[in-house]
């Protein structure tokens, strides 16, 4: 050992007593310090600016794009210039010859220039602490154990990559060769994981020798054995590489027996991180404050409960516009997206199963007819598979899996059946969203279906209600059963079905759903209702305008009453009949999904409402959950100035060019239809703020509502949704009953209103969250980033940007200048 220590600090001294190593740091501390204040003042001028901050260290040191990311990936420039003469210079001036007549061995002087390259490293490392130690002082609960885990990861790729400039240096005694051949390697290791993956028994060897990513698990502040033992065994591969480069050159050995020891290194090495990729053995470490590198607790205690084998089975169809993410090449790609999940459950095995057929999408099918127009199936995937580089014989007729998996009903896409081994399943499937993947709420819900029953939700019909496998804009398909839209209740646990009334409800029915029944139901039918509710089943209620008279029969014994009229309230733009209700402070703690609606400040919206009354019978605890607006600031229907302004404002409209507008409220002449002049435009404008329930108008786009208290119209707020619960026996019962039957239908789950701001999928989501007690859509919401702000003022920037790109580069000049001058003079 002491005599690698002194091998290495020989090397440290040419090194340093040269101008490339010093030029190296300092072209390195610049750029460190110039991508570093990058950052910084980004995020001191977002502060300045009452920009939100969040995550600070995570944004600045370890995210994707973020410092040490961007470092890392310029190693690879620095390296090959300090190890090309690690032993190229030796065998260039003769200098190994020495080396060789010396008590030193091969693997003294190979470890030796090794371990000077860890000092240097540790040297450019340093450079990286001194940025990453500003985080003590000027960032609130910074969190160093993340940012440590990034610094090992970016040292470990600088260790790995000396071992390989170490032994290309080995093979020539030309260095500028030693160089272009170590970035050679570098870009071989890095493009090898995308090599042979569709020879399923190479896939495995190459994916694993791909050093592409590999520090990122760090970088993120994930230590995972697999990784970590990645860095060491191919650094130790290519030592043991030069040992047996020095030890050839000095021996003269048969071409076969050299042959022999470099391949039975690399099998040792291949072996070893064989094993290392078994998930049972794998171990890791996730050292951020959040632990976002490992499943919430919810999802692991799910995993937890599993037993036997869990199968995955991808089935993918070269004709699905998805099919790329199903290549027999990028299969290891696809299978690290559950490495999460194999961390906590080893015992998951993954297959691929792949196949053609039409897509049935009306898009799908269109586009996949023009592109190949003229062809047959079995032309169309002669081609395709000629693109992709395929063996058509890999591909089977989607019957051909009937006895699987009904691959038509899925639409013929992309998607996973998830097997127990007691043979339960569900399915896992591609959305038609930006993130395109399951994320851990849908794959968690998929498991916990394997290991318990979850809600089933009954869609009650015969009263032509809102129909669950209606596509309209009125129906609920949207929310229920489309495969491609994340936040279906099919995509989130739930089971879902048909019903009537006529029939006692199935005992299978956790959740029942009754909207907008257009006609009355029988006695019988009240009775199952009643016979479903005294049991304990969970309810949703949401009536229509126009519908009263037949819903309230079925609220009626909760002392509940869909109101007469309906509601109506003044949003600029939009008609009276479009109200915008809120949460209440008692409604949002229901779900954290609606507190997380009242947090940013968005509103439900719901088109033709009715109102609710209530009163307390002591059966149920009462919560109001929406309501509309509170009334404020509107005229009185006898108001004479207000009836004075709306005769004046009609026969302006009646005028066109908006004649007598300045006589006017503008407020009431556009509410009447009439569009304000633009020499108008900075006209002060009342606004009316309020609601109230509406007996009187009917037409909303021609007629305006006005408030009439004296005909027994209610003012706001008024309960657009209510909730109510009770302990029946050991079941938590709970009724939702809402004023608008639209309010989570195809049309109003996917529209979007100008300076509206609706959550209503959430509100959605949240509902049948409170309904089946927090079990489903899964709870994946992790503890709050404490590293929430910056101290730096704006007027320290100066000196911190003078301190990182100057003074730090500058003092490694002087420190240059100083020992080439004392050299010099000796």
């Amino acid at each position: 050992m002491k005599m690698i220590i002194k091998i290495a600090r020989m090397e440290l001294q040419k090194m340093f007593y040269s101008p490339i190593a010093w030029l190296v740091l300092i072209v390195f501390a610049i750029q460190s310090g110039l991508t570093f204040m990058g950052y910084i003042n980004s995020y001191v001028m977002s502060k300045e600016l009452g920009a939100p901050l969040a995550e600070l260290t995570a944004s600045i040191f370890t995210s994707q794009s973020g410092f040490f990311a961007q470092m890392e990936r310029n190693i690879y420039l620095y390296i090959p210039l300090l190890t090309m003469g690690l032993l190229s210079r030796e065998f260039g001036s003769g200098s190994i010859k020495l080396l060789y007549s010396s008590p030193i061995s091969n693997r003294q002087i190979a470890f030796g220039k090794f371990l000077s390259m860890m000092i240097f490293g540790f040297a450019m490392i340093s450079i990286l602490f001194l940025e990453c130690f500003y985080g003590f002082f000027a960032i609130k609960d910074y969190d160093f154990p993340l940012v440590a885990t990034g610094l090992l990861g970016v040292f470990l790729v600088i260790c790995t990559y000396s071992a390989i400039g170490l032994f290309m240096s080995s093979l020539t005694s030309y260095q500028v060769v030693a160089a272009i051949g170590t970035f050679v390697t570098f870009f071989v290791l890095g493009q090898v994981g995308n090599m042979w993956q569709s020879i399923e028994f190479v896939r495995d060897v190459t994916y694993w020798l791909s050093i592409n990513g590999r520090s990122y698990t760090f970088i993120s502040g994930l230590i995972c054995s697999e990784d970590l033992l990645y860095f060491i065994l191919v650094s130790g591969l290519f030592i043991t590489f030069t040992i047996f480069r020095l030890k050839g050159t000095r021996e003269k050995s048969r071409p076969y027996v050299s042959f022999a020891r470099y391949a039975g290194a690399f099998m040792v090495v291949a072996l070893i991180g064989s094993v290392s990729t078994i998930p049972s053995l794998m171990k890791y470490y996730d050292s951020s404050y959040t632990k976002f590198n490992t499943l919430t607790q919810n999802s692991q205690d799910v995993i937890s409960k599993l037993k036997g084998k869990i199968t995955i089975t991808t089935y993918v169809n070269i004709f699905d516009q998805s099919f790329y993410y199903g290549l027999p090449s990028v299969q290891k790609y696809d299978m690290a997206k559950y490495e999460q999940y194999r961390r906590f459950y080893p015992d998951m095995k993954f297959k691929y199963k792949y196949y053609y057929a039409l897509p049935l999408g009306e898009n799908a099918l269109k586009y996949h007819q023009m592109r190949y127009q003229g062809l047959t199936t079995e032309e169309t995937l002669e081609k395709v598979c000629k693109s992709y580089r395929l063996n058509p014989k890999r591909f089977k007729p989607g019957m051909d899996f009937l006895d699987e998996i009904d691959l038509k009903d899925e639409g013929n896409r992309f998607v996973r059946k998830v097997t127990s081994q007691d043979k339960k399943w569900c399915y896992l499937r591609l959305y038609d969203d930006v993130m395109r993947f399951p994320d851990e709420s849908q794959n968690t819900a998929a498991f916990k279906k394997l290991v318990m029953e979850l809600p089933m939700v009954g869609f009650v019909k015969g009263h032509e209600e809102r129909g669950v496998n209606d596509f309209g804009s009125r129906g609920y398909f949207s929310l229920a059963k489309e495969k491609p839209f994340r936040h279906a209740l099919i995509n989130n646990g739930f089971d879902i079905t048909e019903c009537s009334l006529f029939t006692p409800v199935d005992k299978n029915i956790d959740i029942l759903i009754i909207a907008g029944s257009k006609t009355m139901f029988s006695e019988g039918e009240l009775k199952t209702l009643n016979d479903y509710i005294d049991r304990g089943g969970n309810l949703i209620i949401a009536c229509d305008r126009k519908r009263q008279e037949f819903m309230n029969p079925l609220v009626e014994r909760f002392g509940v009453k869909f109101m007469d009229g309906q509601v109506v309230e003044y949003n600029e733009g939009y008609t009276q009949d479009l109200v915008t209700a809120e949460f209440t402070p008692a409604g949002k703690e229901l779900a954290y999904h609606f507190n997380n609606i009242a947090l940013m400040e968005s509103c439900i919206t719901m088109d033709g409402a009715v109102g609710i009354s209530y009163k307390d019978t002591g059966d149920f605890k009462v919560t109001p959950v929406l309501v509309s607006d509170t009334m404020k600031n509107m005229p009185a229907s006898n108001d004479p100035e207000f009836l004075k302004q709306m005769e004046q404002a009609q026969k302006a409209k009646k005028e066109q060019a908006g004649k007598g507008i300045s006589k006017v409220d503008p407020m009431i002449f556009e509410m009447l239809g009439g569009q304000i002049p633009q020499n108008n435009s900075n006209q002060t404008k009342e606004k009316y703020i309020g609601s109230w329930n509406e007996l009187k108008t009917k037409d909303f786009i021609d007629d305006v509502a006005v408030y009439n208290p004296e005909q027994g119209e209610a003012g706001g707020a008024i309960t657009m949704a209510l909730a109510l619960e009770r302990k029946l026996g050991s079941k938590n019962q709970k009724i939702m009953i809402l004023g608008d039957a639209d309010c989570f239908s195809n049309g109003e789950l996917s529209r979007g209103r100008a300076r509206i701001k609706a959550q209503n999928f959430r509100m959605a989501t949240g509902m049948f969250f409170w309904l089946s007690d927090g079990e489903v859509p899964v709870d994946i919401r992790r503890p709050g980033h404490p590293d929430n702000e910056i101290y730096t003022k704006e007027s320290q920037l100066t000196f911190l940007n003078a301190l990182y790109k100057i003074v730090m580069p500058t003092l490694l000049t002087l420190a240059f200048l100083l020992i080439w001058l004392r050299r010099k003079s000796r």
